[in-house]
């Protein structure tokens, strides 16, 4: 079956000097393994599968092994551009999906977003040091464990281990305190466009806290540390 779909380039591996095995997030079908030739030939195809890229792929859709595409071409309005710093923020994001995604599990909500994220990011993000918080979140909405920020939680704190408001059995290092939902219910709505850095930060790891325990439990997300390096710079 012959089919057309748009896609995030995730993760590529290298196969051959001018081949690599690449997993591409498509919106109908989730993760798909490509086996992707000509790298570095006469039709130069690199710049094409650098992950955080967004594509649409043109393909015979098998029900196992690795695809291989017929066509493939940038999305329109697609022009990968790299800075330093939103590289190191789009690996989080790819480091983050490539923890929960499965193969042939269709994830549009997850890609909808992703696709928007990656998208901010290509077109140099002004508001870069908030995205992760925007991002944090709504991946736990789309994967089904959303946090119940209402006007209770931030009245009284969230507790992350249980995703709902926090109460007087609530752990204080598992809170995130009034004031940061706060700050976070104005980033999540776009009501604020900036943040102190110590609340970006204290966010970014409660959020994460709270992935790894409930999204990705006995996974790590290794790409963090450098993360709240760029959460420290001011805006």
């Amino acid at each position: 079956m012959l089919v057309k779909t748009e896609a995030i380039v995730v993760k590529r591996t290298p196969y051959t000097d001018h081949s690599a095995v690449v997993k591409l997030f498509t919106r109908e079908f989730g993760l798909l393994p490509f086996l992707i030739q000509g790298l570095h030939g006469k039709h130069n195809k690199n710049s094409l599968f650098q992950p955080g890229t967004l594509v649409e792929v043109v393909f015979h859709k098998q029900n196992k092994g690795m695809m291989r595409p017929k066509e493939v071409s940038l999305v329109s309005g697609w022009g990968y551009s790299h800075y330093p710093i939103h590289d190191q923020v789009r690996w989080f994001f790819l480091e983050l999906l490539s923890h929960v995604l499965h193969e042939e599990q269709p994830e549009e909500l997850l890609f909808e977003t992703s696709k928007a994220t990656f998208q901010k990011l290509n077109d140099g993000c002004k508001e870069l040091p908030i995205l992760p918080v925007q991002f944090l979140f709504e991946f736990c909405e789309v994967t089904g464990h959303g946090l119940q920020l209402n006007a209770e939680s931030i009245a009284l704190g969230l507790d992350i281990l249980s995703g709902s408001t926090a109460t007087s059995r609530s752990i204080p290092s598992n809170i995130i305190d009034p004031s940061a939902c706060e700050v976070m219910a104005q980033i999540i709505s776009g009501e604020i466009k900036s943040a102190p850095a110590g609340i970006r930060k204290l966010l970014v790891s409660k959020l994460v806290d709270y992935i790894e325990t409930h999204v990705i439990p006995g996974k790590t997300i290794q790409s963090l540390e450098i993360l709240q390096l760029i959460m420290q710079e001011p805006q």
